[in-house]
């Protein structure tokens, strides 16, 4: 549930919380503010509050933030009463979303915070009136909720994926609206927290969609997939009986998704007998299938890939290690099981990776991912004095402050993060998956950090596509 932070004062403001009150009050956490006793709610909804004081007062108005704040509505009359709000709102935050009805003057561009222009507004709604004059969108098809348009908020599990990684079936992203400007996506296009996605298809799907992408935790696999495939080779991979205690185990911790186990090679009618009877295949979700004639795991998956919505695929060393090459670039999760069993990790290891964007772009996977199966998050940061893995390091912070997230930071100049992860117990390394981004000869680059990582085989490790 997101904290949402009202300042209220004037007609506008009494109208924006009758509106809010009728329709939507029950959707969020609030916190109101308001020198007019008179627009503060009767009746608040559970874990909201309401603070009768003039919110221009700095002092005051700073002992009621916090970090789970994540967004904030300043509806006041006064320009100079908004212009000491955004300043106290601003120092104590900088990346709060902020939208203000009214406009203040900035000594620097603020992507943060919208400001609404009343009298734009009023023009724009009456020449929409004129004759031969294009409609708006909510004038446009059928009427029927075939377009939305949706903001992604932070942790979405939407935010920082690449438009072309979304399974769109159904539907698509068409537009997206971004520090008041339009984007026409491609593949490669990155959503970012705060963008507003226009989505058009199928009206039901779209309300589905709609919740997924205003999730917070709980959603991985989505939006890579729904469906997580274990994908076996019975003639050369060994412990059986392992991998799928801990398929289903990780699967348990899953939210309505889907397993499917895939056995290839069968090797005799012992073999074939003892899955067929396996308990742990008998379970609700979980489907389980033997291929008796494709001996290979890449012409399995691309015909996997055509009649299911994989999203995440499980696998031993042997077939990782053998197809290593074609699983990075199909552009899919991949979690490859290590020596550390899945039920005994405590941490989800993160190194900063050169280029700091990535860890920006897989933080999603990494909190939702942690929080779905009890685990702490650690960053490991082998290069302290680069500025931008300072800048990583203080936007995973505030991630973990809006969601009550703790993370645990290992910052050292002199032990190699290879080294360091093969020291590692109970933890499993979460990385960026570049599209061909890792190469086949582990000397390519001795100092890629995600390219030797593929060759570790001690503990288990989630990689994330970026891109495709």
């Amino acid at each position: 549930m997101r904290k949402v932070l009202l300042i209220l004062n004037g007609i506008v403001a009494k109208e924006f919380l009758t509106t809010l009150t009728l329709k939507h009050l029950d959707k969020n956490a609030y916190i109101f503010v308001s020198l007019d006793s008179s627009l503060l709610p009767k009746n608040l909804p559970q874990d909201s509050e309401a603070y009768n004081f003039d919110p221009s007062a700095s002092s005051k108005l700073r002992e009621i933030l916090t970090p789970q704040i994540t967004d904030c509505y300043v509806i006041l009359e006064d320009i100079k009463e908004r212009e000491a709000v955004y300043h106290t709102l601003r120092g104590y935050n900088k990346m709060l979303q902020i939208t203000m009805l009214g406009e203040i003057p900035l000594a620097q561009s603020d992507k943060q915070l919208l400001m609404i222009n009343e009298a734009y507004l009023l023009s724009s709604r009456l020449f929409e009136k004129f004759p031969n004059i294009p409609k708006t969108a909510k004038n446009i098809g059928l009427g029927e909720g075939e377009i939305m348009q949706v903001s992604v908020p932070f942790g979405s599990p939407y935010a920082y994926r690449s438009v072309g990684v979304i399974k769109q079936k159904k539907w698509k992203i068409v537009a997206i609206y971004r520090n008041n400007g339009l984007i026409l996506p491609k593949y490669s296009t990155t959503i970012l927290p705060n963008d507003a996605l226009l989505l058009v298809g199928d009206p039901d799907t779209l309300w589905d969609i709609y919740h997924r992408i205003k999730e917070e935790f709980g959603q991985f696999p989505t939006p890579f997939g729904r469906d997580v495939v274990l994908y076996f080779d019975l003639l050369h991979s060994k412990d059986l009986e392992n991998y799928l205690y801990q398929t289903t185990w990780l699967f348990g911790h899953f939210k309505n998704k889907r397993l499917e186990v895939c056995f290839l090679n069968p090797t005799n009618i012992t073999t074939i007998k003892k899955i067929e009877n396996h308990p742990l295949l008998n379970a609700e979700n979980i489907s389980w299938r033997i291929e008796y004639h494709e001996t290979s795991l890449k012409a399995l998956i691309e015909k996997d890939k055509s009649n299911k919505n994989i999203g995440l695929i499980l696998l031993e060393e042997y077939c990782f290690s053998r197809y290593r090459g074609y699983l990075l670039d199909l552009g899919i999760p991949l979690l490859k099981f290590g020596a550390q069993p899945l039920d005994s990790l405590t941490h989800g290891a993160v190194i900063l990776p050169k280029d700091t964007e990535e860890a920006e772009k897989i933080s999603s996977v990494v909190f939702d991912f942690s929080e779905q199966i009890g685990l702490k998050i650690l960053l490991y940061d082998f290069d302290p004095n680069e500025e931008n893995h300072e800048q990583a390091l203080d936007y995973y912070k505030h991630i973990a402050k809006v969601f009550n997230k703790k993370i645990e930071i290992d910052s050292t100049a002199t032990q190699n993060p290879i080294f360091w992860l093969n020291t590692q117990e109970k933890m499993i390394q979460i990385l960026p998956l570049r599209k061909a981004g890792i190469k086949h000869n582990p000397f390519f680059s001795m100092r890629d950090v995600e390219n030797l990582s593929a060759y570790l085989i001690k503990i288990p490790q989630l990689f994330v596509p970026i891109s495709v």
